[in-house]
């Protein structure tokens, strides 16, 4: 299901309530259908039943963030090099605070066994990549319609990434926005997969009816974009129209997912941040957990 596409060219938790139910993957179907299940909820029990379960153990899950080299700017802050104003690729953009509570909603959501400390980064060229099955990047640019600090895949990288995804791995792909980003985007993709088509899905896809039924892509507030350093929202602004690309196997199935006009790593970062909008953070938890199940099943 989907269009093809040419690949040259209040507290916030409190209201994740609207993700109860995912209390156990098996039974995933049923809570699927009816997702805004009442829950008794407040934050500070929230806080304390995850904290009391991280001793720092490890985990069978970790989340994984790519650390990818941008040799049009240098590498990114955690990379050193030059380049770009000293920063390179943005990859850690928003890095752990996003994966840290995500990953308090993973925990507390479902019976993924995960904290809010199970969080790793990795180049993409490191042989531990193949010890995981799911790999999130940033695909930051800044500023908006720059193609210089994005990711510039490197052979070595492409091999990498295309053996991941080959053996069963799924890769998500989050913030990057406008015409300028989202040509830079297909470029880097036919570079990844000059044999494959990129296709844009729609939301009858299984992928958006896996464990919550999501029948709208929304446009995840990001900072710099839709959301200004003054404080303001400029909320589903038609200048950023919301879309998902992804790029499938063989046998279908989706092996790389890419959010296009949203940052879901705002929308977890500020899962607490008072004035971040309560409805973007809730539908960027809802939408990562359907991958994550998705990535797990398929």
């Amino acid at each position: 299901m989907g269009e093809q596409i040419g690949t040259k060219s209040n507290m916030k938790l409190s209201s994740l309530v609207a993700i109860a139910g995912l209390c156990a993957l098996c039974s995933a179907p049923v809570f699927a259908q009816n997702p805004a299940i009442p829950l008794d909820f407040d934050a500070e029990s929230f806080m304390r039943d995850i904290s009391g379960a991280e001793s720092g153990l490890d985990t069978e899950f970790t989340w994984v963030r790519g650390r990818y080299t941008n040799y049009g700017g240098g590498r990114s802050r955690r990379g050193g090099g030059g380049g770009f104003g000293g920063r390179g690729g943005w990859w850690d953009t928003d890095y752990p605070d996003a994966e840290s509570n995500f990953l308090r909603g993973v925990q507390r959501y479902t019976n993924i066994d995960a904290n809010s400390k199970s969080y790793d980064f990795l180049d993409l060229t490191d042989p531990r990549l193949f010890e995981h099955s799911f790999l999130y990047m940033n695909m930051k640019r800044v500023p908006i319609g720059s193609v210089y600090t994005g990711p510039d895949f490197q052979p070595a990288e492409i091999i990498a990434l295309r053996e991941f995804m080959f053996r069963g791995g799924f890769v998500l792909l989050d913030d990057f926005w406008g015409d300028a980003h989202l040509q830079d985007f297909q470029t880097e993709m036919a570079k990844l997969f000059p044999e494959r088509e990129l296709v844009k899905l729609d939301v009858r896809h299984e992928l958006f009816h896996t464990f919550f039924d999501i029948n709208e892509f929304v446009q995840v507030p990001g900072r710099a974009v839709t959301w200004d350093y003054n404080g303001g929202f400029s909320l589903d602004d038609p200048n950023y129209p919301p879309s998902v690309y992804a790029i499938l196997d063989d046998d279908g199935r989706v092996m790389l997912v890419a959010n296009h006009n949203a940052d879901l790593g705002d929308g977890w970062e500020h899962t607490f941040y008072e004035p971040y909008p309560t409805r973007y953070s809730n539908d960027a938890y809802k939408i990562a957990i359907n991958y994550l199940i998705y990535a797990f099943t398929h």
